[in-house]
């Protein structure tokens, strides 16, 4: 198999070095940030997604809610942009996954950051099948329209319905359950 993948990247490579560097140029120069895992192409302003963030972005969906609806996927996802644009939290998709207490060798904490799956101790890397591919396709959809209607209303946490209330829930106000998430929101006064 890795023969295989080493002659597909090879061909890949001689293909991509063949063509005219215009065209090259249009699909490998991602140079303006535009916040958000977005690059725009400094000629066209057509809107490329950072794939590290694209990746980042599919798997907190895959992993937190792959057997949901579409809509369950689409919420995961929204909770996971809110606190990218909110300022106690950080500012890119992957810190937001990624966030919370980590060992001096970079390995998570255990049972001690945001998103479960991320500290859970178990392997990180998704099967891929179905699931991965609509997680994929779906974090692409939501990182290159920012401006869709938030079904979360604003939420930047959500548990499982099958367990207590956390702690934190309390002083939260509940907007939605979707599938078998409840979400919330900071209380505004």
């Amino acid at each position: 198999m890795k023969k295989f993948i080493a002659l597909t990247l090879a061909l890949f490579l001689y293909a991509v070095s063949t063509l005219n560097s215009n065209v090259v140029n249009q699909f490998w120069v991602p140079s303006v940030y535009k916040g958000d895992g977005q690059f725009e192409h400094p000629e066209t302003r057509a809107p490329l997604l950072d794939p590290i963030q694209l990746d980042c972005m599919a798997k907190n969906i895959y992993f937190e809610a792959a057997v949901e609806s579409t809509a369950g996927k689409m919420a995961v996802a929204h909770v996971t942009l809110n606190r990218v644009n909110s300022k106690k939290f950080p500012n890119t998709v992957c810190d937001v996954v990624k966030q919370g207490r980590h060992y001096a060798n970079g390995f998570p904490v255990r049972d001690r950051c945001q998103f479960s799956w991320y500290c859970d101790g178990k392997h990180d890397e998704p099967y891929q099948g179905r699931m991965w591919e609509e997680s994929t396709e779906l974090a692409r959809y939501m990182l290159k329209h920012p401006n869709l209607r938030d079904i979360t209303d604003g939420s930047t946490h959500y548990h499982a319905d099958y367990i207590p209330d956390p702690r934190w829930a309390n002083p939260r106000e509940r907007t939605v359950k979707i599938d078998t998430h409840i979400f919330y929101k900071k209380v505004r006064f």
